[in-house]
């Protein structure tokens, strides 16, 4: 039996008594006797159903009448009992379950428990039961309440989770062992509400036991999370209880957050406590800013307020409840009304709840009984007095016993509605008139429709099946098309701008009511009609009517949940979709169909399935090419798993694993299916680069864009703009005019305040949304396996010089912000055109230049003359790639495309998101093997003064931008004298340098690469013999700084503190490799076994023994299998820290030696009692 049930019993009781006269079901005004003795008959159906069926089980499954353990086998459901039968008045039926669970309880058992769960069911449960047993009547024990059974019990069990606390960070795993306590690959990730859910109870148990350390250890926890909110005062979903980072950065009052807000508030005033209550009160001021939306609250992103997911969870119904605690009275009611027309509509609060869209989320319709609504209803009445409240505690009754009751309790109900988008009762007839359309006569439909307000839909359809048989003529269907259309446009319209007006009476939409009555399917099986031959000729559809058809087909995907993934399903139906684009006439509809299928399929399209592709593709002109790459951008990408973890080394070399044993991917072999296609590359290149003549001034364009971009939402729509544009000009019509704004119009379009000159400004928006899209899938193209293959040809049709002569015109022209939106193939992406352009650019440009010697084609004749001089001057051999560069093949003009980018790089604003774009961009120039000429044609160009600017001048405090310009300036630094100069030159104040070393121990995922190189440096620098050198190491404060044995074993004891193997990802591993770097360096100054006992040392002091070695042990061993069978990977690391791969392997080999004699192994350092090495990971 779900344990909830027994909580909303115990609130119905608290509300039920008060009612006095509010109406029944019936209208007439019930007996308030009644409904007490009804929630007192269903507790006991449930409660006697568990004891005779499920104890002593955790929990009751009514459906099936027996039980099973859930949270940690302690007869959970008889502890969520102990408070409801006090209210109910049955002290003796109290007594003998407390006696039974002083019997059967033992808490000493080998069982990983929910942390959260034990906390807020056992130990609450027990502490609750405890301290009303005397208001009830029961006897209690001399010294009540610090003494009493259950208070003894909850100790116990409050004793068994404090090992869970045992974190750098003071924030708790999720799950703790009751035997044995944390278990060695835990999780370290753990939900907000799991860390912040127990003060109330721990602050109690510290109170009546006196020991403080139940409640220190739950205040520490809390304020770890209040210090790790965002800079606009939002905490995220999920943390890292190691790192102290956020993993699922969602912010909201729902699952996985909400009771760490309602026990900040009542754990204030239980203690009292002011500090408890200003802390929520500041949270409460972040979510209304920026979750609050007509009292609704969404979910936001935790950084920058965005909306991530506009859904109402039932957990969120305590909110009202938690608003009425702080005196919040009118915003309390405002909110519970908003969930009270959700519990009406639906019988029960559905667990997810679609805001704008007025229904349930798809496989998120459940009402498992949750109680947090009805509390509110209680808080609020006993707030107001307002006997309308008393209704919500009449409908719970109704609403449980009709829909959950069973034979052995209540049940959750998967669909409280039967309301998945159109299934409520009479939607459930709606089905079925939908199932049995053709037997029914036109009258029969038409005197259904008086009363419905279907439109005329049905009766419709039925014309369209009786003239779309095999041997019609198509015309009366055409016909009958025509008449369907304008009645879903309109809807559709409406969806799109994002109005989500009705746009008629009707209780069922029309798209809706299209889709129930077969009208895809039936659209379906017209459109491909032409796949089916009689009497060996293939029948034909013109045109007009594909265009129809599609444009109905997406109509209703648009506005209809489910008929889009319907499609996907059909995989013979989307490959045939790809030869309807060979007709200009259709291309726009069936591109875009095809876009919103492939963007909800579950597995990838393959396009060598698509017939004669080569042949579709090279026909397409440039405009169809273009759009034709928002579709490849599907195509091409590596599907998205889905799962959490997906993002760690350890799933993504499992799936690399599974990859090998499968073969390449369908994402792969989609890019080696478009590079067969002859001319493909040489046509993008030119879609990217090709030039368009800006007649119109910066300010009428974006004011045009302004006006025009709240209604277009993607390039095909611009595509139909373009075509009347042009039909125009053909007529010698210079403009396209539009009435005023505000009026309405048929067509659904916006409107521009005079006569607007559209076409120019509309063929300048066109050219920057086709750029985006050519420039992301040649971007994933030189990512993926052809690399080498799309490398040689991107070079050898001038992609890079192109692009540096659209540089200053087009993509980084100067103008305002603006708040236009795009919506592409990243879910994510919520920027305008003019920016996801600027970041498609500059993420090519990275992918271009990372370790390839291509990457002076950035540069144009005169800088690599620089270069070559720069050698010269150095006396050191000029670079080869430099030599062997093509010089036909680089930038003209007046400067490269990597100098214009360190010009706008120095001119973003501070607070501007291109920086960490710019600072990639630039930084893959440098990577791979150390190039002093490549550093100083930088140096001279003043990137270093900018990067400390931005860093210590600015105090940056963007995380992403502050790890971007670290790397640069690491890359930027290493092993040069002079930059380490320029350094010192810089920084020349101990102020400037303590806000640098800020900035750097602030975090050192994000700083760690700089930390290498400087270490790496160091190390050079101290092996050579020249004054210029010496002069450096005696005056630089940071090399100074690094040299000290205590800053390298702090940076080590962080670095390895801070991973995890489970929580490695690409973008921390290199923290693991900065921990090697230091040890490996002091291998070579035979040092290493002296940093190991420091470590040691340091491990005691912190009163973690064995703690971090074990857990550099376990990194080590992944290490292993991580980079022993990656050649690119090693090779990288050799480049990068001039250290042979050999030593780095011979290295890690010294350090897992299992010999305990050896000085340099980690099991020597590892006493026995707290050795742990062989901790299990798998890929798998």
């Amino acid at each position: 039996m779900p344990f909830r049930l027994l909580v909303p019993f115990g609130l119905l009781c608290a509300l039920l008594p008060l009612h006095h006269g509010a109406p029944g079901p019936d209208g007439t005004a019930p007996d308030p006797a009644h409904y007490r003795e009804r929630v007192k008959a269903m507790f006991y159906h449930a409660y006697d159903s568990y004891l005779e069926n499920a104890f002593p089980y955790d929990e009751l499954r009514p459906l099936t009448c027996d039980g099973h353990d859930t949270w940690g086998s302690f007869s959970l459901t008889l502890i969520d009992a102990l408070d409801t039968l006090l209210i109910l008045g049955n002290v003796s039926e109290f007594q003998r379950v407390v006696e039974v669970l002083q019997d059967n309880v033992d808490f000493d058992i080998d069982v990983n428990a929910s942390v959260f769960e034990t906390n807020i069911r056992v130990v609450g449960g027990l502490l609750s039961a405890h301290l009303l047993s005397k208001r009830a009547g029961v006897e209690v024990e001399a010294g009540w309440p610090c003494s009493g059974p259950l208070l003894r019990m909850a100790e116990e069990a409050a004793r068994k989770l404090l090992p869970a606390f045992q974190t750098p960070t003071g924030m708790p795993y999720g799950t703790v062992n009751l035997l044995h306590g944390v278990n060695p690959g835990e999780t370290p990730v753990t939900c907000t509400a799991g860390i912040g859910t127990f003060i109330v109870e721990f602050a109690t148990l510290s109170s009546l036991t006196g020991d403080p350390v139940f409640e220190d250890v739950a205040r520490v926890a809390l304020m770890r999370l209040w210090e790790s909110r965002s800079d606009i005062g939002l905490v995220g979903n999920h943390i890292d209880v190691l790192t102290g980072k956020w993993v699922a950065q969602d912010a909201g009052i729902g699952a996985g957050v909400d009771s760490y807000f309602e026990y900040l508030v009542k754990g204030a005033i239980l203690l009292q406590d002011k500090k408890l209550m200003a802390m929520f009160l500041e949270y409460n001021k972040a979510i209304r800013n920026y979750t609050r939306f007509d009292d609704w609250y969404l979910w936001v992103q935790m950084y920058k307020g965005t909306v991530s997911m506009p859904v109402f969870q039932s957990l969120e119904a305590y909110w009202p409840g938690l608003q009425t605690l702080i005196g919040d009275i009118d915003n309390a009611m405002r909110t519970f009304l908003n969930y009270y027309t959700v519990w009406k509509q639906f019988g029960g609060l559905p667990e997810f709840y679609n805001i704008p869209q007025g229904y349930t989320v798809e496989k998120r319709e459940g009402y498992p009984l949750r109680p947090e609504l009805i509390e509110s209803a209680m808080y609020l009445y006993r707030a107001t007095g307002d006997p309308t409240l008393l209704e919500l505690g009449r409908d719970a009754v109704e609403s449980i016993e009709k829909i959950s009751k069973v034979e052995c309790g209540f049940a959750t109900t998967l669909d409280p509605g039967r309301h998945k988008p159109g299934l409520s009762y009479s939607q459930i007839y709606l089905q079925f008139l939908g199932q049995c359309l053709h037997i029914f006569t036109e009258t029969f439909l038409t005197e259904r429709d008086k009363q419905s307000k279907w439109s005329g839909i049905p009766q419709l359809l039925l014309k369209l099946y009786a003239t779309s048989h095999l041997h019609s003529d198509f015309i009366e269907c055409q016909n009958i098309l025509k008449e369907i259309s304008p009645l879903l446009s309109m809807e559709a319209m409406a969806f799109v701008t994002e109005e989500r007006k009705l746009t008629q009476e009707t209780t069922y939409p029309n798209t809706y009511i299209f889709d129930l009555f077969g009208g895809v399917d039936l659209l379906v099986e017209i459109l491909m009609r032409p796949t089916i031959s009689i009497r060996g000729q293939k029948l034909k559809i013109s045109d007009e009517m594909s265009k129809d058809c599609l444009s109905i087909l997406y109509n209703t995907c648009v506005c209809t949940e489910g008929v889009t993934k319907r499609l996907a399903e059909k995989n013979d139906f989307v490959i045939f979709l790809f030869t309807l684009m060979t007709s200009k006439k259709t291309f726009l509809q069936t591109a875009t169909l095809i876009e919103d299928i492939l963007g909800v399929k579950k597995e990838m399209i393959r396009l060598d399935e698509v017939p004669n592709l080569s042949s579709l593709v090279s026909n397409f002109d440039q405009q169809q090419l273009a759009n034709f790459c928002r579709i490849l951008a599907v195509t091409i990408s590596e599907m998205d798993t889905g799962n959490d973890d997906k993002h760690t080394l350890l799933a993504k070399n499992a799936q690399q694993k599974k990859s090998l044993s499968l073969g390449p991917s369908a994402a792969e072999i989609n890019q080696a299916a478009l590079l067969s296609i002859p001319g493909f590359v040489e046509r993008l290149c030119k879609l990217a680069t090709r030039k368009v003549s800006e007649s119109t001034g910066t300010a009428s364009f974006l004011q045009e864009l302004e006006e025009w971009y709240t209604w277009l939402d993607n390039a095909l729509v611009l595509d139909a703009l373009m075509r009347v544009a042009n039909e125009e000009s053909e007529h010698n019509q210079a403009s396209i005019v539009f009435p005023p704004p505000g009026a309405s119009e048929e067509n659904g379009l916006p409107h521009t305040s005079a006569r607007t000159q559209l076409p120019q400004s509309m063929k300048i928006m066109h050219e920057i949304m086709y750029k985006l899209e050519v420039l992301y899938v040649l971007c994933v193209l030189l990512m993926g396996r052809q690399r080498n293959q799309v490398h040689r040809m991107i070079a050898e049709f001038k992609l890079i010089p192109g692009l540096n002569n659209l540089f200053d015109k087009l993509i980084w022209r100067k103008h305002s912000a603006s708040a236009l939106v795009l919506h592409g193939h990243n879910q994510n992406c919520d920027c305008s055109p003019d920016i996801t352009l600027k970041i498609q650019f500059l993420r090519l440009l990275q992918s271009f230049s990372d370790h390839h010697e291509n990457k002076y084609l950035l540069l144009n004749n005169q800088e690599l003359n620089e270069l070559s001089a720069i050698s010269l001057k150095a006396n050191i051999p000029e670079v080869e790639a430099v030599l062997n560069t093509d010089r036909s093949l680089v930038c003209d003009g007046k400067r490269g495309l990597l100098t214009r980018l360190l010009q706008v790089m120095k001119k973003e604003p501070a607070e501007s998101s291109f920086r960490f774009w710019q600072a990639r961009a630039v930084e893959s120039f440098l990577r791979g093997t150390t190039s002093y000429a490549d550093q100083m044609f930088l140096l001279k160009r003043g990137l270093l003064e900018h990067i400390l600017y931005c860093i210590v001048d600015s105090e940056c405090k963007s995380r992403d931008v502050l790890q971007s310009y670290f790397d640069l300036l690491g890359e930027l630094m290493k092993f040069n004298v002079d930059a380490f100069k320029r350094f010192n030159k810089y920084i020349n104040t101990d102020a400037k340098f303590q806000v640098f070393l800020k900035q750097i121990n602030s975090s050192l995922v994000d700083s760690n690469m700089l930390v290498r190189c400087v270490t790496l440096s160091l190390d050079r620098f101290e092996n050579q013999v020249d004054m210029k050198v010496a002069e450096v190491l005696s005056e630089c404060r940071l090399l100074a700084y690094i040299s000290q044995v205590p800053t390298q074993m702090s940076f080590l004891f962080r670095l390895i503190n801070i991973i995890h193997v489970q929580t490695l990802t690409q973008e921390n591993v290199s923290c693991l490799n900065t921990s090697l770097v230091i040890l490996m360096l002091a291998r070579r100054k035979e040092r290493l076994p002296l940093y190991l006992r420091l470590l040691q040392r340091m491990e005691h002091s912190k009163k973690y023994p064995g703690f971090l070695l074990n857990n550099f042990h376990n990194l080590l061993r992944f290490w292993q299998q991580h980079y022993l069978h990656k050649d690119k990977d090693s090779t990288c690391l050799e480049n990068s820290s001039c250290i042979s791969f050999s030593y780095w392997k011979e290295t890690v080999s010294i350090l897992l030696n299992p010999d305990r004699q050896s000085p340099s192994a980690l099991v020597s350092y590892i006493e026995e009692p707290y050795m742990d090495i062989d901790r299990d990971f798998t890929e798998e």
